[in-house]
């Protein structure tokens, strides 16, 4: 059985959320794609995976100046909350069907990991550590400063 991919949109700004095609089949085993230009709106430059996350710990808790994020928990879950500074959302990603798209200067925090979780993002940019904003407060100057909130 094949499902094809769909979008939606949610409350923050920018923030896309997708379920990947996906072809189940009980005999072969299932799978789930998604190709640069249709399901995926930019050319990855970076992916990392974070694993063996403690479920008290976060990661994230920054946004980026630049750089887009497609995130996939392709093993177990984790919880994924999104802000603009206006509007928050908070999703839980357990299936490697469902991706999120975290377009820049948007906050992102992944919390609450199961021990097998396992997190794929794919990046639009190369790693560069001035493109990180770390700071909440100063993530909200560069939002009003680019008149994204009133």
């Amino acid at each position: 059985m094949i499902h094809e991919t769909s979008h939606d949109t949610c409350s923050v700004r920018g923030v896309r959320l997708y379920e990947m095609r996906h072809v189940i089949d009980h005999a072969r085993g299932n799978l789930t794609v998604g190709e640069v230009g249709r399901e995926l709106p930019f050319t990855p430059q970076r992916y990392f995976l974070t694993y063996a996350i403690p479920t008290e710990q976060t990661r994230g808790e920054h946004a980026h100046r630049l750089c887009s994020q497609f995130l996939v928990c392709v093993h177990g879950e984790c919880h994924l909350v999104v802000d603009d500074g206006e509007n928050r959302e908070e999703f839980c990603l357990n299936r490697p069907t469902f991706g999120v798209l975290v377009p820049p200067m948007v906050w992102a925090v992944e919390h609450l990991h199961t021990p097998d979780s396992v997190l794929m993002v794919l990046a639009s940019h190369p790693y560069e550590p001035s493109d990180y904003i770390r700071d909440y407060a100063e993530f909200l100057d560069g939002i009003r400063t680019r008149g994204a909130v009133s």
